[in-house]
C-alpha cells in the first residue's frame, strides 16, 4: 500500500480498494470500510460505501489501500505488560547457547546498571547450554560477583541467582517448607542458587526494580512494540499483591497499569492476580474499568501448576527425561476451589493457569464441582495454556463450556525438547489446537509476553505449520486468524464490541501488505503490518516510521 500520511480534519474516514476480511460469522469479505468517532459505520463494496456516505450527507477523508489486506485489530489475550516494561530495561539472554556466551553478555551489560540496581537477565533457555541446566550460584559468581544477579529461565517460572543476591535475600542457608515451590540444594544441603515456582518470590521480594522514570520509558517502548504488530487489545495479567511471577517486587502492577491506562494505545482487559477477590475489586472504579477508554476488568487469575520447561507442570507420570519428577500443584486443591468460588460468586471470569495433564484434569474437576454447586450460564471460565491435554479432557472442557487461551509460539520455542521431555506417547498431546477447534471449544491466542514474542503473524504461521511438530494439529489460516480476532473478543466477553469488522463495532483494524490466505503458509510471518488503527486512531504506521527514520 503506497498511501501517504495526510493531515485532515474530517472525522469520517473511507478506506477503499482494500481486501477486507471481516471475520464475522459469515466470513464476509469487502473492499471498502467507513468509520468515524471510533466505530465502524459501513463495510461493503466501494460503490455501496460511497452511496452510504452520500445518503448520510457525510464528507470523508479518503484513503486508497491499493489492495492491502485489512483485518480486525489483533487481540493478544494474555500477556504481562508491566513485566514487559521491566524486561525492556533488562539483559536479553534469549539465544545464548553457552556459558561462555552468557559470561560475555553479562560482562558487556552489567556496567550499565547502577550500584543500587539488581542485574536482571531474562529468557535464558538452559536447553541450549552445554550443561542443559541453569547455572548455579558458583558459576554466576565467576561472571558477576559485585552486583546482585538474577537470571530468569525462559518460561519465567525458575531463576538462578548469584551469592550476593542470596545474601541480600537472607537465603544463604536456603529455606524450607516452601509450599508450591522448590529451593534446590546441593549434596551438602546448601542452596545452589536455583529457585522454582513459589520459591522465586523469596528472592524477588528483595529485588530493586527500575526507577519510575525508567519503568515509564520502558512501558512506552513495550507498548509501541505491540502496536507495531497490529495489536489493538490485550488481556493484561496484573499482580495486586505479592502472589505472581514477579513476587513482592511486582505487587504494585495493578496500580502502575492504572496510571498508564489513559495513555494506552490499545484496549485493556485486565486479569488480576491476588490471594483474595475483595482485594482486587478496588480496581472497578479505576481507569482500568473505563468503557470510554475501552478498558474492562472482570477476570481473576489463579496459578495451579508450573511449566514443562522447569519440570514443575503437574503431570500424572514423571517426565520422560527426568522420571523422578512429575511437577506439582502450586496451591492446594481446596485453596484453588475457594478462590474459584469467591470469583464466581462475584460474576468474575476465572482464568486458571494449568499446563500439565494432571493439573488440567484437577482444574476441570474443580470447575465441575463449582458449576454443580453454583450454576451460571455463559460463564466463559478459562484455562490458560492447557498445554498437555488428553482427548478425554478435551471433551470435558467442551461439555463444560470452558474457553481456552493458548500460546502458539510455545510450540516453536519448545519443539526441540518436547519429545525427549514428554516421550512419544505424550508429545502428541502437546498443544492440541486442532483437537480444541474440532471439539467446538473457543480458543484465543496470546504471546504470554514477555515469555514469547508479540509478533502475531509469526504465531499465526506457527498455528498453520506447527514448524513440523505434530502436524496433525495444524490449523487452517482462518482458524489461526480467528484466535487473534473474533475468538479473542469472545473469551473477553467483547464479541459485540470488537473482533470483527461490521457496522457498530470498534474501529480496530490492522492493515497488512498481503492477505494471509494468499501466501505460502511458511511466509505468513513475513507479512508486514502497514498500519494499526485502534478505535479509529492510528497507533502505528510503517510509512510514518520510515519517514521518521
Amino acid at each position: 500500500m503506497q498511501s501517504t500520511i495526510v493531515a485532515h480534519t474530517l472525522s469520517t474516514t473511507l478506506i477503499f480498494n482494500a481486501d477486507i476480511l471481516c471475520m464475522d460469522e459469515a466470513r464476509t469479505t469487502a473492499e471498502a470500510i467507513v468509520f468515524d468517532k471510533g466505530l465502524v459505520r459501513f463495510v461493503g463494496s466501494e460503490p455501496a460505501a460511497r452511496a452510504w456516505l452520500k445518503r448520510s450527507g457525510v464528507s470523508a477523508f479518503e484513503q486508497n489501500a491499493e489492495g492491502a489486506c485489512i483485518l480486525p485489530g489483533f487481540i493478544d489475550a494474555h500477556l504481562h505488560p508491566m513485566l514487559m516494561s521491566v524486561y525492556e530495561h533488562s539483559i536479553d539472554c534469549s539465544g545464548v547457547d553457552s556459558l561462555l556466551e552468557l559470561e560475555r553478555l553479562l560482562t558487556l551489560r552489567v556496567a550499565s546498571f547502577s550500584d543500587a540496581e539488581w542485574v536482571l537477565g531474562l529468557q535464558l533457555d538452559e536447553q541450549l547450554l552445554e550443561t542443559k541446566m541453569l547455572p548455579t550460584r558458583g558459576t554466576l559468581d565467576a561472571m558477576c560477583s559485585d552486583k546482585p544477579l538474577v537470571i530468569f529461565k525462559r518460561d519465567g517460572h525458575s531463576i538462578a541467582v548469584n551469592s550476593l543476591a542470596l545474601r541480600l535475600a537472607g537465603l544463604e542457608q536456603g529455606a524450607s517448607g516452601v509450599e508450591g515451590g522448590t529451593v534446590e540444594l546441593d549434596s551438602e544441603g546448601q542452596p545452589t542458587g536455583i529457585f522454582r515456582e513459589n520459591a522465586v518470590a523469596l528472592v524477588m521480594e528483595h529485588f530493586v526494580p527500575p526507577s519510575q522514570d525508567q519503568l515509564l520509558a520502558s512501558a512506552v517502548s513495550a507498548f509501541t512494540k505491540l502496536s507495531r504488530q497490529g495489536v489493538t487489545s490485550i488481556g493484561a495479567i496484573l499482580q495486586s499483591d505479592a502472589e505472581g511471577p514477579g513476587g513482592a517486587s511486582s505487587q504494585h502492577e495493578m496500580l502502575a497499569m492504572q496510571a498508564l491506562a489513559g495513555a494506552s494505545p490499545f484496549a485493556i482487559y485486565s486479569i488480576l492476580i491476588g490471594k483474595r477477590v475483595p482485594d482486587v475489586q478496588t480496581v472497578i472504579g479505576s481507569p482500568l474499568n473505563s468503557p470510554e477508554l475501552g478498558h474492562k476488568t472482570q477476570a481473576f487469575k489463579i496459578f495451579a501448576d508450573g511449566t514443562l520447561g522447569s519440570c514443575t507442570a503437574c503431570m500424572h507420570e514423571g517426565f520422560f527425561d527426568q522420571p523422578e519428577k512429575n511437577g506439582y500443584l502450586t496451591l492446594p486443591d481446596e485453596e484453588i476451589y475457594q478462590r474459584m468460588v469467591a470469583a464466581h460468586k462475584q460474576n468474575w471470569q476465572i482464568c486458571i493457569h494449568a499446563i500439565g495433564d494432571k493439573a488440567i484434569d484437577t482444574c476441570v474437576n474443580l470447575y465441575v464441582r463449582l458449576l454443580d454447586a453454583f450454576p451460571r450460564a455463559n460463564h466463559r471460565h478459562r484455562i490458560e495454556h492447557a498445554s498437555i491435554a488428553s482427548p478425554g479432557v478435551v471433551k470435558r472442557i467442551a461439555d463444560l463450556g470452558l474457553v481456552l487461551c493458548c500460546q502458539p509460539l510455545f510450540v516453536r520455542s519448545e519443539r526441540h525438547w518436547l519429545l525427549p521431555r514428554l516421550g512419544s506417547d505424550r508429545a502428541g498431546m502437546a498443544y492440541p489446537f486442532k483437537s480444541f477447534f474440532d471439539a467446538g471449544i473457543v480458543i484465543a491466542g496470546s504471546s504470554d509476553a514477555p515469555i514469547e514474542s508479540v509478533n502475531v503473524l509469526a504465531a499465526i504461521e506457527c498455528c498453520v505449520t506447527r514448524d513440523g511438530f505434530s502436524e496433525d494439529q495444524c490449523l487452517s489460516v482462518d482458524q489461526a486468524l480467528a484466535m487473534y480476532t473474533c475468538n479473542g473478543a469472545f473469551v473477553q466477553f467483547e464479541e459485540r464490541e470488537k473482533g470483527s469488522l461490521v457496522s457498530g463495532m470498534r474501529a480496530d483494524m490492522v492493515i497488512l501488505d498481503k492477505n494471509p490466505h494468499q501466501v505460502a503458509p511458511g511466509s505468513i510471518g513475513k507479512i508486514s503490518v502497514l498500519k494499526t488503527i485502534c478505535a479509529g486512531k492510528t497507533s502505528y504506521s510503517k510509512i510514518a516510521e520510515s519517514e521518521r527514520d
